[in-house]
């Protein structure tokens, strides 16, 4: 199944469970220690699929403190940022002085360079995503904004990473049978990360500034012209608009929802327009898709269904009764 790494302590019997999740944390995360907070029936299982250069992680479990000391970070063998939420359960996080109380779906950036402690005493429901420190660095060049301070999920683009981050669920990615898109996520990661860098510590939006909106505007008209492309990237849109590709994924993420939800929602919108029209009801469900840029059929179906809440063929049965 794809690239995906999974580990549980559902085989060992009890007394060993604790001894191999530590185990399970240090091969497949970083050094760091686990302690439990409940006497009895300790549990946990982890999860992992790499995209490009991201490595979304799945963890849950029973309550527990997890803590990285300067012990811990002297012997890793590696370092990363780390996006850390909870989708379910409330937890808190304390690195670099900064105790934060995180309500489910808010996001955390922390430095595995530095100290850590996590209380996840309402249980491990954990999704994060490993991050290399010079992927980070060139979308934030200053991460210490961002470190140990809670992102909330409540609006603006604190909301939007919390769509995209909830996406990336480790087995849901290993079964995808297009890796086409890996390399858009990772860059609306970052844009939403640079936004949020430069905004006032809420995860409320920033006013469009003058020097966005005509990027912004520039790029929608690219997208207009050629979103039916199978294969069109990022890259070419930001040269159509004259641009880098960190500033386009800034401008699209300050003017809408991002590139990549843009773009996925110009295809679907033209694919229900031909799907609605009987001239075109000789032509396959697939057909159609690719037409509309989807070069594979699973991927447009679930890209409609996310957006019109029913499949493709459902659509094209209802609209032309």
């Amino acid at each position: 199944m794809g690239n995906l790494l999974s580990w549980s302590t559902d085989s060992l019997h009890e007394p060993l469970r604790l001894p191999g999740w530590r185990d399970a944390l240090h091969d497949a995360v970083l050094e760091m220690d686990a302690v439990p907070l409940q006497r009895e029936g300790f549990h946990a299982r982890i999860e992992r699929c790499a995209l490009r250069r991201i490595l979304p992680h799945q963890a849950r479990g029973a309550p527990q403190t997890v803590v990285r000391s300067e012990r811990d970070i002297a012997q890793g063998r590696h370092n990363a940022y780390y996006l850390i939420s909870q989708p379910r359960q409330p937890w808190r996080a304390t690195q670099a002085g900064i105790a934060s109380r995180l309500q489910p779906g808010d996001s955390i950036l922390i430095d595995s360079r530095q100290p850590y402690v996590f209380d996840f005493g309402a249980g491990l429901d954990d999704l994060s995503i490993e991050l290399p420190i010079d992927w980070v660095e060139h979308w934030v060049p200053d991460a210490s904004r961002l470190i140990g301070r809670a992102l909330p999920c409540s609006a603006g683009y604190g909301l939007a990473l919390r769509g995209i981050k909830e996406m990336l669920v480790p087995r849901a990615l290993a079964e995808r049978a297009s890796h086409a898109q890996d390399e858009l996520i990772e860059a609306q990661i970052g844009g939403l990360l640079s936004l949020l860098a430069d905004g006032p510590g809420d995860g409320a939006p920033l006013e469009r500034t003058p020097s966005l909106q005509p990027v912004h505007e520039r790029a929608m008209a690219s997208l207009r012209a050629r979103f039916m492309q199978p294969g069109l990237t990022a890259a070419e849109v930001a040269a159509d608009a004259g641009v880098s590709l960190r500033t386009l994924h800034r401008a699209m993420a300050a003017g809408g929802p991002g590139y990549l939800a843009t773009l996925m929602a110009l295809r679907v919108e033209a694919a229900a327009g031909l799907l609605a029209q009987q001239r075109w009801r000789g032509l396959s469900v697939a057909e159609i898709g690719r037409r509309c840029g989807f070069s594979d059929a699973a991927h447009f179906t679930r890209q409609f269904s996310r957006h019109r809440h029913m499949t493709p063929s459902a659509f094209r049965a209802q609209a032309l009764r």
